[in-house]
Order: structure tokens, then sequence, then C-alpha cells
């Protein structure tokens, strides 16, 4: 049975004739705007990778030193500096208006809207490559179509990118990860300008190495130049010669700008040099003993991080098998699906895979998605639509009704066991401004999903205005709770009062609670396994489920040698717990 695209072939012509696409750009331009903006500011540094940028960015500014990251102290190598850097600059600039961790924060929305812009930008220039399927009645039918693809091709990948769950939380924390993503992002547009603008590519390309590099690490350089050696095998279009300039100009540009760190490190000591050398080590990105735990992994985790966009890569493959728009051989197709089978490929010989790693993975994937969206079937794009509204109006309806409920009569008991809180009676205060902002997006995603005009690039469009429903409630009216739960400040006002002491040795505590202990507190905790650790008189050991017994973690564990002075734990977190230990005098002497 042939395939039916006629819904496809009026394209052209309506949006030649819409009156309102500058309105409706500058609309979807302030989505972007308020979906990067909303979850930025007003929470403390997270776990994880936020809290570690943070507090080396925030060390930058003090230390005024910009050359050398460093966490709690000691030189950090483990990432490049820029995403620090960028961070410690946002800080300088906003603290008199925010706090330090918020202010920092902001260099992440900027990273996120390169990222949506490079997204975009590639997007219209693949679309450039697109081979229609179908001929138009009318004689300027082709090109119509060609203008309407390119000017969907500008926004439907950024509104995918926008909607796809796995950026839901971790796009809008502070970490080197959010430079590998723009630098991929970067790298798919000056491998896209390669096929027309070989300077110009050549100078982006070398860009996108030096951005991946200084922000993430030299492994970046997989993601890459990978593709960028593929693509000749793949398409005649960077088969050229122009295309060996512009290999030779990203490779020269980039290799000029990064080895301007490690030579500013060698001049300012030879020892920091060693140390960012050591640190440089394949061994520590990538491993072949986990390639197929890793592939469990991707199993499991990138069917949920990848959606919507995976069945909408689904009906390309089924539509481009069949010999439509070109086939497989078409750039808009093979240069995302390249750079995305790369980018799996680097995830698989990971060491420990993480959830934030794959959100470079998810911008070609989002490209990919937005290729075949105008040839989606309707009951595909209705079914999209109608899934969306659904899950979104019911999920929205929910967090109102929990939100409210707990503001009257504080968090009742189912609410948290489905929250997973270990104690009950959270009651909200009234913020004006925070529920003024769920109003408004609440009101809006309602009068956008209303019923309306069905079309393909609608349900797209509702999707992403659903995501950031969803995810502005969470960050306005539920962002206190959730900081509340999700902080380490209750515990380093614990530990406040010991800065005087000195050091403290820490044993089973996590590399990003550290830092957030010195960011708080001016508390130093040394690993247990430092020699200098020896002489602190205070111990920090962090007990959890894996390491106490469930009947006993109502209760403080003694050590010998050791007495308590303090016991803390997150609000309503019963995994964890810390406590506080002097060294008894006769240890300390022994």
């Amino acid at each position: 049975m042939p395939l039916d695209l006629s819904h496809a072939s009026t394209v052209g012509s309506r949006v030649s004739r819409d009156r309102w696409q500058p309105l409706k750009l500058a609309g979807l331009v302030l989505l972007c705007l308020a979906w990067v903006a909303l979850g930025l500011t007003g929470h403390a540094p997270w776990k994880g990778e936020d809290a570690r940028t943070i507090v080396i960015a925030w060390e930058m500014v003090n230390t005024r030193d910009l050359l050398v990251p460093s966490l709690i102290g000691e030189p950090y190598f483990v990432y490049g500096p820029l995403v620090s850097q960028l961070a410690a600059l946002t800080m300088k600039m906003a603290t008199p208006w925010l706090d330090a961790h918020d202010a920092a924060r902001l260099a992440a929305g900027v990273l996120l809207l390169f990222t949506l812009g490079c997204v975009s930008l590639t997007g219209h220039e693949l679309s450039r490559y697109r081979k229609i399927g179908y001929r138009s009645d009318n004689r300027n039918g082709d090109r119509n179509n060609d203008k309407a693809d390119g000017r969907a091709q500008r926004w439907l990948p950024t509104l995918i990118l926008i909607g796809l769950v796995g950026l839901f939380e971790r796009a809008h924390q502070l970490s080197p990860q959010l430079g590998l993503m723009a630098a991929v992002a970067l790298g798919m547009l000056a491998l896209a300008l390669a096929l027309r603008r070989p300077g110009l590519a050549g100078v982006l390309l070398g860009g996108a190495l030096t951005l991946g590099a200084f922000s993430y690490n030299l492994s970046a350089w997989f993601w890459l130049l990978l593709p960028a050696l593929l693509l000749p095998l793949l398409h005649s279009g960077w088969r050229k010669k122009t295309y060996g300039a512009t290999l030779s100009i990203a490779l020269v540009l980039a290799l000029a700008l990064y080895a301007l760190w490690p030579w500013g490190l060698h001049q300012r000591s030879p020892e920091l040099f060693a140390q960012w050398w050591a640190a440089q080590s394949p061994s520590l990105w990538w491993s072949g003993r986990e390639i197929f735990g890793n592939l469990g992994w991707l199993g499991r985790n990138l069917p949920w991080m990848a959606f919507p966009a995976w069945p909408l890569i689904a009906w390309l493959i089924w539509i481009r098998a069949r010999g439509f728009n070109g086939g497989f051989r078409t750039p808009q197709v093979i240069l995302p699906a390249v750079v995305a089978i790369t980018s799996a490929a680097a995830l698989l010989l990971m060491p420990d895979i993480r959830s934030i790693e794959a959100m470079a993975l998810l911008a070609p994937l989002a490209l990919l998605a937005a290729a075949e969206v105008e040839t989606l079937p309707r009951g595909g794009s209705a079914g999209l639509d109608w899934f969306g509204i659904l899950t979104f109006g019911l999920t929205a309806m929910a967090l109102w009704f929990f939100w409210w409920d707990a503001y009257l009569n504080g968090l009742g008991s189912y609410a948290a066991e489905l929250f997973r809180d270990a104690v009950v009676g959270y009651q909200p205060k009234f913020r004006l401004r925070g529920a003024s902002i769920a109003l408004f997006l609440t009101i809006l995603w309602f009068l956008l999903v209303r019923p309306a005009r069905q079309s393909n690039q609608r349900a797209v469009l509702n999707w992403a205005v659903g995501m950031m429903l969803i995810w502005g409630l969470v960050a306005t009216m539920w962002m206190p709770y959730v900081d509340s739960r999700r902080s380490y400040e209750v515990v380093a006002k614990m530990l406040k009062p010991y800065a005087t002491e000195g050091c403290v040795t820490s044993r089973d505590v996590g590399e990003a609670q550290r830092a957030i202990f010195y960011y708080y507190a001016k508390i130093k905790t040394l690993p247990e396994n430092d020699p200098a650790a020896a002489a602190c008189p205070l111990l920090l050991v962090e007990y959890n489920t894996a390491n106490v017994p469930a009947n006993a973690r109502n209760t403080a564990p003694s050590l010998d040698g050791f007495k308590m002075l303090k016991s803390g734990n997150r609000y309503g977190d019963d995994t964890e717990m810390y406590i506080l230990y002097r060294r008894n005098h006769k240890e300390k002497t022994s």
C-alpha cells in the first residue's frame, strides 16, 4: 500500500500565508526562555555535579584564580574549568541581587540557550538537504514546501529537545555535562555547515572541540571527531577536498586553544601540570569491562529519557526505509544519526555511566525526531497530542491538589509515602510570585491545548508546553519543598560551630557533600585515607542504607576512641545520617 502524504502537501502554502508568523516566532522564543529560566534559582546546591561545580566557581571567585580549579582547597582536574569559569563570572556579576549559588547557576541558563540555538540552526541548515517525497500541484509548491520545512526545522528540534523527559531536571543544574551537550550541538552545526561553508565550519568545529575539552575533558573529542571522520564514508557531500580543509582548521584551532591551559599550569607549577596530566589518562574515561552493564543501563533508561523522541525516530525509520524523502542517505538523517550512535558508543565505554552523562545524546536524537514530524499520520500525531494533554493535565491537577492540601492541612501520610518522604506534616508558605507564575503557566497551557486546528507541529508544541508547565509548577510552588528535602544546609549548620577546630576527617562522605559543607560551614573535610586526616580532631561519618542495618538506623552508632558530638540528616530523609565525633585525647596522642 502506498504511503499517503497528502496531509503534508499544503504545509508550504499554509505557512507562507500566515500573517501571524512573527508573533508565533516571538512566542516560541519566550517559551524557550521561560523553560531555561525556571528552576535556575531559588534552591541550594544539590548533591552531584551541581554542588561540585558551584563550589569550584565559588572558590575561583574567592581566590581570584581562574586558571586552577580547586575543590575544598585542592586542585581538581577531573573536568575542565570552562563551566566553572563561566559560573564564576555570573556569580561575580549577579551576587548583589542573588545568592552565590543562584548566581552561579545562571551559567547553566547560558549553556542551555546556546545549546537550543545551535540545535535550531542545525535543523534549519540540514533542511536544505531534505528530499521531498511528493510533488505539489502548483508550480511554486516545492519552493513553498522547502521554505515551510526550513522554518519548521528551526524550532521543531528545539521544542522536541525541551520536551524530552531526560532534561526535565538535570538540564537546570550546573554541570560540566551541560558544556559537553553544548559542544555536541555546536559540533553538529559545524558539520552541517561543512557541506557549503567549509571555512566557517572549520572554525566552529574547532570551537566545539575546545568547548568540549575545556568544559568536560579530552574524551569530548571522541564525541565529535569520530562522527566527523565517519561522515565521508556515508555521504559524498563530506568527501570533498574542502571538507579536509574544514577538519584541518578545526584540529589546528582546537589544539592551539586547548594547549593554553596546560601551558599555563606548567608555567604556574610543574606539579600542577603533572596532576593535570595524570587526570588525562584514558582509563579514567573508558573501560571495556562495563560495556554489557552499560548496554543494559541504556536499555532501561534511554526509553524514558528520550521520550517522545524515540517514537518519532521509529516513524522516521519506517518511512525512510520505504524510500520516501531520499531514504536514509540524506544529510538530514546521516549527520544526527552518526553523532547519536557515536555518543551511545562513548556512553557504553564509560566506567561509570550516569543519567547526566546521557544528556549530550539527546541533542542529535531531537534532530532525528524532527525530520519526519510533518509526515506523521494524523492518528499518530493526535495520539501523541492527547497522551500529552492527559498526562500533563492530570499531573498538573495532582500537583495543585497536593500543594493546596499541604498548605491547608500539612503534607499527609499518603502524600509523604508517594513522595518517599519520611516526615509528614510539611506545610508550604504562600509565596505570591511563585503562585502567580504557576497560575499563569496553568492558564497558558489550558489556552494553548484547547481544541484547535489539528496539526503535527501543534502536537509537538503542546508537548513542549506541557513539559514546561510541569517543570514550572515544580520550580515555583514545589521548589521550597524539594529544596528542603535535597539540601544539605541543615547538616552544614550542624557542623558550622566546629569550623574553628581545624580540619575534619570524613568517612563514607561523598565528594559533593564535602563540597557543600565547605561552602556553607567553611569546614574542610579530608577523606580518611588522606595522610593529613590523621591530625584532624573531628570525624564525620555518613551512615546510610548501605552501611547501617535497618534495625539500627534510629540509633547513633558508637565508635571506639571517639565521642559523639552531633547527629543530623536532611529533612524528610531517613536513608542518610551524619554523625560528628571527637577523637578521644588518648587516641589523639597515641
